[in-house]
């Protein structure tokens, strides 16, 4: 009577594919949510590389040039930074061994999942991104 009671019925093959599914479902999710997270880090990861670069080109002409200006502002456009200003960027030429500045701020659509409700949907985060960076001019 007790190996009746304790006796294990055998998985249907519809418990089976319906196990698998939600595993599936659930894995997918978790996978949007990661990649979606690594994208903004890519962006801002690629935003200051931009900015690196345009730096090692400043540290060379000794200020930064208005076709520089326009190529570095297309270059961050292009990974999502709007609202861009340079105020406070050097843009004259400075003396050998001068200190110059690159300073970028600019607003980034984080993308974000937002669950309401059991449903979820990409809300948009804006977030200000500042880049601060200082050198000396060895033309």
């Amino acid at each position: 009577m007790r190996n009746l009671l304790l006796r294990k019925k055998k998985a249907s093959v519809i418990e089976n594919v319906l196990v698998s599914l939600i595993s599936i479902v659930m894995v997918c999710a978790f996978l949007v949510i990661v990649f979606g997270a690594f994208s903004s880090i890519n962006d801002k990861w690629s935003m200051r590389q931009a900015a690196r670069e345009t730096l090692l080109i400043m540290e060379t002409e000794g200020y930064l040039k208005p076709e520089d200006e326009q190529a570095l502002i297309h270059e961050l456009e292009g990974y999502g930074l709007y609202n861009i200003s340079l105020s406070g960027t050097t843009t004259s030429e400075v003396d050998y061994g001068e200190r110059i500045y690159l300073k970028i701020t600019g607003t980034y659509d984080d993308n974000i999942l937002a669950f309401a409700g059991g449903i979820s949907k990409v809300a948009h985060h804006p977030t200000t991104i500042t880049i601060h960076r200082q050198t000396t001019a060895k033309q």
